[in-house]
């Protein structure tokens, strides 16, 4: 027990040293510096069945540049518009174009507080998974008006009940304000942070069954607005809405050879 707290302790000294950037070479920038969202870098998120992406609409208003921001928006859907849902909501992803692996993910945010609105920045895997492999990084989500927002790793191992290893972190923030979320994969761990303080570090343990993938992959970004849901709940204020996802910049960062 006691070399297994000093590995930990040791890898979130790594992490939090790492955050600072050193020996760490910019690769990519997104600054939505155009007139309209680079569709050599970003894709618009299609309609789906899960939770997250089930009021997804091709609508452009709910997804477009203004100020050089990204700009995610979501509404009450209008039947006369041909919505066929009762809520539409905008998000883009970069699979297929702009995928790193083992590097430093950083995004630069804010939102509105919305009953019912569930925003997100997260990472998938942007290549095949082997063996049932999975993968996921959430940088980021916030569930309607409160004042923390959540930070959570999945893997087949977490999704099969292995919880000893603490893969999620609930941190306060700066709501209605920017905050740049961030997470970099190491060979041996995970270490995500919120403006740039260390919030969570998730070791490599041996011996444990599909525990630890992500080096394995390249990882491409979602970011999303989402509008009711099984976490977040219902809408029971619509008035409140819009709901907004605004995005400054997307930085990725890797190790110098």
């Amino acid at each position: 027990m006691k070399q297994k707290f000093i590995l930990i302790f040791s890898v979130m000294l790594l992490c939090s040293c790492a955050s600072r950037r050193s020996g760490w070479k910019l690769v990519w920038t997104e600054n939505f510096k155009g007139k309209t969202i680079d569709t050599e870098s970003w894709t618009r998120v299609k309609k789906g069945t899960s939770d997250w992406d089930d009021m997804m609409s091709p609508r452009p208003d709910l997804a477009y540049i203004e100020d050089g921001q990204l700009v995610l928006l979501g509404k009450p859907g209008d039947s006369a518009n041909g919505d066929e849902t009762p809520f539409v909501t905008g998000g883009v992803h970069s699979a297929g174009k702009k995928s790193f692996r083992m590097a430093r993910y950083e995004v630069k945010a804010k939102f509105n507080s919305v009953n019912g609105f569930w925003p997100a920045l997260w990472l998938m895997p942007d290549s095949k998974m082997k063996d049932n492999d999975y993968a996921e990084v959430d940088l980021m989500e916030h569930l309607n008006h409160e004042d923390k927002m959540y930070q959570t790793l999945h893997s087949r191992y977490t999704l099969s009940g292995g919880k000893d290893i603490p893969q999620s972190a609930a941190s306060p923030i700066k709501k209605d304000e920017w905050n740049v979320y961030a997470a970099e994969i190491w060979p041996d761990s995970i270490c995500l942070f919120v403006n740039d303080s260390l919030t969570l570090t998730y070791p490599r343990v041996e011996g444990k069954d599909k525990q630890f993938p992500w080096p394995d992959y390249p990882f491409y970004f979602i970011l999303s607005n989402q509008i009711g849901g099984t976490w977040v709940g219902p809408v029971n204020k619509p008035e409140e809405l819009p709901s907004e996802l605004r995005v400054d910049w997307v930085k990725v960062y890797q190790r110098k050879e």
